[in-house]
């Protein structure tokens, strides 16, 4: 019987290594303020530098992929709208018509490329060598990873060869373009609908609403906003086309009996990675599921369960019951 191990952040933290989302965030505000500042105006993400700052605040940041699809980009545009063209001044030139949508490509590179460009930095700072000895858990002999951290905890402190390990969002190095760092939301969600004339107009009321339209036309607003909306496409992390990317990987599944989750939240925006292996696997694989706090144990065990898994499959544990010298 083969097992496959899942892992995520907590399975890091567990090692002492700082790879919270929070602890990105004051990475962010003393390395890159000025993206840093664009997250907290358009996202409604709290400042993580707030001394006042709440422990739900805190939490926010742990959800920080969902909120990427949280961008208020009516703000966005407003906030940026000294940048529409004026064709009636008098020193307007014809490249004007383009700066407004120049400005927006200029802010979706700061949230995308440059966004994943700093997390890969990050993650890059992580110290393999603070991992204690007392950390380390026990790993299965006959086993296969399923990595969805960005870091080499299992390569540095564990020895595991990379054939043995998918890192389903790549990892850090230095060609830091390939990570796979978005929202789950489907961008089709986020799509301008066409304004439709009203039902039962005549000829001439249709023609009178079409020229109305046409007088309203803005060239440099229309583009600006269509490029502003293209972030949405992105930003998104397109799990379905990881997974066929990946289907060696998963299509190899077939032997796994046991599966263990480790520091995993099984999010929803990581849902159909879970999917697709429980529809991979040995149907009456078990599942052995870490958890930090109850609430999670309670999260933990109402996901698996709407997944379709057999409640009696499923074991929940302590990254900490799987040290090594704990037997």
């Amino acid at each position: 019987m083969k097992t496959l191990y899942i892992i995520g952040n907590g399975f890091d933290i567990h090692h002492g290594l700082d790879t919270r989302y929070q602890s990105f965030a004051q990475y962010l505000d003393e390395n890159n303020s000025e993206l840093y500042n664009l997250l907290l105006t358009y996202y409604g993400l709290p400042d993580i530098t707030d001394p006042d700052l709440t422990d739900e605040e805190y939490g926010i940041w742990s959800r920080f992929e969902q909120a990427l699809a949280d961008l208020d980009y009516i703000s966005v545009l407003d906030d940026n709208s000294d940048w529409i063209a004026n064709p009636s001044a008098e020193d307007f030139k014809d490249r004007e018509w383009h700066q407004y949508q120049q400005q927006m490509e200029l802010i979706i590179k700061d949230l995308t490329t440059n966004l994943v460009g700093e997390f890969n930095s990050f993650i890059l700072k992580a110290d393999y060598g603070s991992i204690l000895e007392k950390a380390l858990i026990e790993i299965d002999d006959d086993s296969h990873f399923l990595s969805f951290n960005y870091t080499s905890t299992l390569s540095q402190a564990y020895e595991i060869g990379d054939k043995r390990i998918t890192y389903i969002h790549n990892r850090a190095s230095e060609d830091e373009s390939s990570l796979i760092l978005g929202h789950g939301t489907d961008p089709a969600n986020f799509q301008s609908e066409e304004q439709r004339p009203p039902a039962g107009l005549s000829d001439e009321e249709l023609f009178e609403w079409e020229q109305e339209r046409a007088d309203q036309y803005d060239y440099s607003y229309e583009s600006a906003k269509e490029e502003i909306l293209s972030y949405y496409t992105k930003a998104f992390k397109n799990t379905a086309a990881i997974i066929i990317e990946n289907s060696r990987f998963f299509s190899s599944l077939g032997d796994v009996g046991k599966v263990i989750v480790l520091g995993h939240s099984i999010s929803e925006v990581d849902l159909k990675y879970f999917e697709e292996i429980k529809a991979k696997i040995k149907a009456d694989a078990v599942w052995h599921v870490s958890y930090f706090a109850e609430v999670e144990k309670d999260a933990h065990k109402e996901t698996l369960s709407l997944m379709g898994i057999d409640q009696k499959n499923i074991v929940q544990i302590k990254i900490t019951d799987l040290l090594r010298n704990s037997h």
